[in-house]
């Protein structure tokens, strides 16, 4: 049971918690005073807008599976907002055309011209509405998002980052998801694997079925491929007394023994009798192993849980 003093620090924490999101809605509020009191910027020709949103080559985004019209409405506003923070005329109408296509999987009545137009109405009470109703996962989707809306173009003015910051404390999403759906973001802009560490790889894995509506199979494969490191490559002629430490698709860490054989001493004058000594295999890399055998040779290689063994084995003999 909690003492008092607990009950007191943990009160404590949630008033300071309460009080970041408070001040987070001012400064969002004031960021959209501005843009009311300022002009809407050039006008924005929503037919070709919505021509250029249909060559958008992505899968089925969630909001298609959200049947409530008014969150999704919400959403696109949401996203709006973030472009009147930019009077950049080029800039704009690639976010514009990013955002037309949300509105067209969303599949709702309001045109982007009108979503457009009641966006410049948000005020205080319609972060707390946001807040309210969006469902849990759809912050996060709505993060990446916003991120794409931002870097569609190139980097983002600070202006824009700090609209997104303040909405994030909002949403309340913790400080590792927000490196990791900026991971997502960043991967879903470049289409390239290129330069991506093997942290990163991970955390690409662990999103992909989340939102492969941003990653084709291909991308996602060749981002699988990427993470496996072959370990273990014996032929039973070199390995005597060949002894798996770890079981199938086990978790390993780096520097985890995973196998043992014996290897034949080398002597220093010849002799009719043969000397061996124990070796140990040791994971170079951490991950889940996984075991076959193939033309008597036995091999381990490291890989993200969520891949494939029989994939794995025609992947490896394709280098040999």
């Amino acid at each position: 049971m909690k003492s008092l003093l607990d009950i007191q620090q943990d009160v404590r924490k949630l008033e300071n918690s309460v009080q970041e999101i408070v001040e987070s809605i001012k400064n969002v509020s004031a960021d959209i005073d501005n843009i009311r009191n300022s002009s809407e910027g050039a006008a924005l020709d929503f037919s070709k807008i919505e021509v250029l949103a249909k060559q958008i080559d992505f899968g089925k985004h969630p909001l298609d599976k959200l049947k409530d019209g008014h969150i999704c409405q919400v959403y696109l506003e949401m996203l709006l907002s973030i472009v009147q923070l930019d009077s950049d005329e080029e800039v704009t109408i690639n976010r514009m055309v990013f955002i037309q296509w949300l509105q067209i999987q969303a599949r709702i009545d309001w045109t982007l011209e009108d979503l457009y137009k009641d966006s410049f109405k948000i005020d205080k009470k319609s972060y707390f509405e946001f807040v309210d109703l969006i469902p849990k996962k759809y912050k996060e989707y709505f993060f990446v998002d916003a991120l794409i809306v931002a870097n569609i173009a190139g980097n983002a003015n600070e202006e824009i980052y700090e609209y997104i910051a303040d909405i994030v404390t909002i949403l309340g999403i913790s400080e590792r998801s927000i490196k990791e759906l900026a991971l997502v973001a960043r991967l879903a802009l470049s289409q390239r694997i290129d330069g991506i560490g093997r942290e990163a790889l991970e955390v690409l894995q662990d999103k992909a079925k989340g939102y492969s509506h941003y990653f084709k199979s291909e991308f996602t494969e060749d981002s699988q491929k990427a993470l496996r490191v072959i370990v273990v490559e014996l032929h039973d002629n070199v390995a005597k007394n060949f002894k798996w430490k770890v079981q199938q698709q086990q978790k390993v860490q780096r520097g985890d023994v995973i196998a043992t054989y014996q290897k034949e001493k080398k002597s220093r004058g010849y002799s009719y009798i043969k000397n061996y000594e124990l070796e140990e295999i040791r994971a170079s890399v951490p991950g889940t192993i996984f075991q076959f055998r193939n033309n008597n040779t036995y091999y381990g290689v490291i890989a993200h849980e969520e891949d494939n063994k029989d994939s794995i084995k025609a992947w490896v003999k394709a280098r040999i």
